[in-house]
């Protein structure tokens, strides 16, 4: 079971909108591994709530129904993985900025409990739209660094946009083994991650210099 409170312990002045913000967060994130582990059509509100501590109507609540709590699950991962690259990523040259914000997306997913889900097409088509238009956003700016590392010779020719899905497949199945728990950790599977996309698209004397 999965304590509700694992991520609201404030130490401030009591505010309902904020509390209920927090918890349903931990709703979602909650959700969102029950969506890992047994698959967005086998797990139903009575699992989630279960997993939770909650009765059914204390679930709904928070969330109203499964396609509002597998689209928050998406918003969730976008948001974080936006404000990764919307700071200022270090690097001399294209693959190594690229390199630090792999790395720094694997350390997010293993480290926050957000769950980054590959079920899109089981949302509702208003919300299927919406999640495919900023993943596409999110892909977009990654392709940008892809294509000025091909122009600074540090990430292989090629198509830009196959690079990219190359090394975010990997994230797109992380959360469905990955456990905290497990022998593991996040640091040691974001160097492991990094190592095998720079093999991967490694543009000629970086390739040589791979270890």
């Amino acid at each position: 079971m999965i304590s509700l409170v694992m991520d609201i312990n404030i130490k401030e002045p009591f505010n309902r909108d904020r509390q209920f913000a927090l918890k349903r967060q931990a709703v979602i994130r909650a959700a969102g591994l029950d969506f890992c582990k047994r698959g967005f059509h086998n797990t139903s509100m009575t699992n989630i709530a279960s997993n939770l501590g909650l009765t059914k109507a204390a679930l709904y609540y928070y969330v109203k129904n499964k396609d509002e709590v597998l689209f928050e699950c998406h918003q969730q991962a976008y948001d974080a993985m936006d404000i990764l690259l919307e700071k200022n990523i270090i690097g001399r040259n294209g693959m190594e900025q690229l390199e630090n914000l792999f790395g720094d997306f694997v350390r997010m997913l293993t480290a926050s409990g957000i769950s980054l889900l590959t079920d899109v097409n089981s949302l509702s088509d208003v919300n299927k739209t919406k999640v495919l238009k900023r993943r596409g956003i999110i892909e977009r700016k990654i392709i940008k660094i892809v294509k000025q590392g091909q122009s600074d010779g540090s990430i292989a020719d090629g198509n830009s946009r196959l690079h990219v899905f190359f090394f975010m497949g990997a994230l797109n199945w992380l959360n469905a083994w990955y456990d905290n728990s497990g022998y593991f950790k996040g640091e040691d599977i974001a160097k492991h991650f990094v190592k095998q996309m720079k093999m991967g698209i490694a543009g000629g004397h970086l390739n040589q210099a791979v270890t």
